[in-house]
């Protein structure tokens, strides 16, 4: 390790679960080091939840990257230095607008489809929607990097809700397919109830696609005022909102142009790189400091 990284000014950590959770990041801090430290932190892992003195220790970081102030106000409340934390929103490209005939609705999974994305929510409102619309309902498209085969638990909820022929499952597939699948759909709808939701949400707004979102997971950093916004775990009222934009080409549009607008000015690769190097100067000055 001190081979590769002995001589850099810079070393920037990224906090995920298990091998590169909590404990490596904590004890790698204690290390000292002439480096400039930054932590990303993705997830909390149940360590860092069952000992919240341990997270202390990241003060001892000259930067720390999250990606939603939720997770900012969680490390607040433990302790950790608000000052040393920076929010960091998932970038996107930019492509010429899409001329493809749009429809559906459109759901990613993330890594985990069965912790708090909030599918069950979905399909409870997607059956909501097949009493009334019948055979006219829209078809519900997922994808995540869940894994290439659908879970057992989306099959069960599927099943479950009676939602056999309306759900078309692609799974994990090539982020350059499932930007195309953003070019044609009607509708992202996006009722996490925690994890992370600024690769959709971004991937949306870059392309067009009108979201309907909980104020959770990165969504309000990402999507501002570009967005219909419903509350957690409330089925009658998400299967309302995708029924009135369904029927509201105006209502879609304006919410269409407007996140397209807003990924232009905030969510650029170009616009990211220069806060994450605002970032890395920042903990240089910390380090330099000292």
């Amino acid at each position: 390790y001190m081979d590769h990284a002995g001589d850099a000014e810079v070393l920037h950590f990224q906090q995920t679960l298990h091998a590169l959770g909590s404990v490596p990041v904590f004890n790698w801090l204690r290390l000292p080091s002439t480096a400039a430290r930054i932590i990303t932190v993705n997830e909390l892992d149940p360590y860092q939840v069952d000992f919240p003195k341990s997270n202390l220790t990241y003060n001892l970081a000259d930067r720390i990257l999250v990606h939603a102030n939720e997770m900012k106000e969680k490390l607040i409340a433990y302790g950790v230095d608000a000052d040393k934390i920076d929010i960091m929103e998932h970038g996107v490209d930019i492509l010429p607008p899409s001329q493809e005939p749009r429809q559906g609705i459109i759901f990613y999974g993330g890594h985990f489809l069965a912790k708090g994305k909030g599918l069950d929510t979905l399909f409870q409102a997607m059956a909501k929607i097949k009493e009334k619309q019948g055979t006219n309902t829209p078809t519900l498209t997922i994808h995540g990097h869940y894994g290439e085969s659908t879970p057992a638990y989306g099959i069960e909820m599927m099943k479950k809700y009676g939602l056999v022929g309306v759900v078309r499952w692609l799974n994990q597939i090539p982020h350059d397919d499932a930007v195309e699948e953003y070019r044609k759909a009607l509708i992202c709808v996006l009722p996490y109830t925690g994890s992370f939701a600024g690769l959709p949400a971004s991937t949306a707004m870059a392309n067009g696609v009108p979201v309907i979102a909980t104020r959770r997971a990165g969504l309000p950093e990402h999507l501002g005022d570009a967005a219909v916004w419903i509350e957690e775990n409330d089925a009658d009222g998400l299967a309302t909102s995708i029924l009135e934009l369904l029927d509201d080409a105006a209502a879609r549009e304006r919410l269409a142009q407007a996140g397209r607008s807003r990924a232009e000015q905030f969510l650029t690769w170009d616009v990211i790189a220069e806060k994450t190097l605002a970032s890395y100067h920042a903990a240089l000055d910390h380090k330099q400091a000292k």
